[in-house]
This record gives structure tokens, C-alpha cells and sequence, in this order.
């Protein structure tokens, strides 16, 4: 009798947690259309952000990430977090993307010059350009979307 209900909370619970995760192939179609979705936007913002683009597009390369298949999360956990670390470095300096379009302006103690030139070095990292290659990548193949 024991070992029946052991197999019945058994029979429940998995079917209870089945039925409320998404599977993968579901979760890459809702990756692959919201991919659709953003993509002209984050090109329109690129094309004309300059500096500061990466800033306004954070909130859509935010919630692509959230919405990456498993085989993906990596590659964007790696972009997220370079963009967030300049943005971060750059609050924290008092200076706008566009204030460091080429060079970093005069005025700037040695700390805060680390700090922005730190955080760039990140995301300019061949760690980040390869997630960065690999989430292009996908979105290509899997999605037949280029997004970045």
C-alpha cells in the first residue's frame, strides 16, 4: 500500500511539473519569433544609437536572453553581462556612451579611467565576441533572422 502511494505522489508530481514547464522546442519558437519580433528594432537603434545604442537596446537584449533556449543562455549571459558592466562603469564615472567615442575625456581620475576602460576591455573580450557570433549565429539558422 505504501509504495503504491509513493508511486501515485510520483505519477502526480511529475505530471504536475510536466505539464507546467515549457518544453525546449517550445521555448526556442518563442525565442525565434520574439528574435523576429526585435530584430528591426535593434537594427534601426544600432543604425542610428551610435555610442549610446547599446544603452537603449539593453532592454530588448535583456529579454531576448530571458527567452533563450538552454543551448543559448551562455552566449547570452556572457553579452548581458559585458553591457551591463559598461553601462554600470560608465553610471558610476558620471559619463555618457558618447563621451567615450574614441577616447576617454580629460578630467577623469585614474580609478574611473580602470573602471570604463575595464569594463570595455570585457566586452570587447573574445569571450564576448564569440557569444556575440554564436547568438548571430543561431538566430540565422535557427531563426532565418539576423538580429545583431
Amino acid at each position: 500500500m505504501r509504495s503504491l502511494a509513493l508511486a501515485l505522489v510520483l505519477v502526480l508530481v511529475t505530471g504536475v511539473a510536466s505539464a507546467c514547464s515549457e518544453s525546449e522546442d517550445d521555448r526556442r519558437e518563442a525565442y525565434c519569433e520574439q528574435v523576429k519580433k526585435d530584430s528591426a528594432e535593434l537594427t534601426r537603434i544600432t543604425d542610428e544609437g551610435g555610442q549610446s545604442a547599446f544603452v537603449t537596446a539593453l532592454p530588448i537584449l535583456d529579454g531576448l536572453a530571458e527567452k533563450s533556449p538552454s543551448d543559448l543562455k551562455d552566449e547570452w549571459q556572457a553579452l548581458t553581462n559585458a553591457l551591463h558592466g559598461l553601462d554600470d562603469a560608465l553610471k558610476e564615472t558620471g559619463l555618457e556612451p558618447a563621451d567615450v567615442d574614441g577616447e576617454l575625456p580629460d578630467g577623469l581620475s585614474a580609478a574611473e579611467r580602470r573602471t570604463v576602460i575595464g569594463a570595455a576591455s570585457v566586452l570587447a573580450s573574445d569571450e564576448v565576441l564569440a557569444a556575440t557570433e554564436g547568438i548571430e549565429q543561431h538566430a540565422l539558422d535557427i531563426c532565418g533572422t539576423a538580429l545583431l
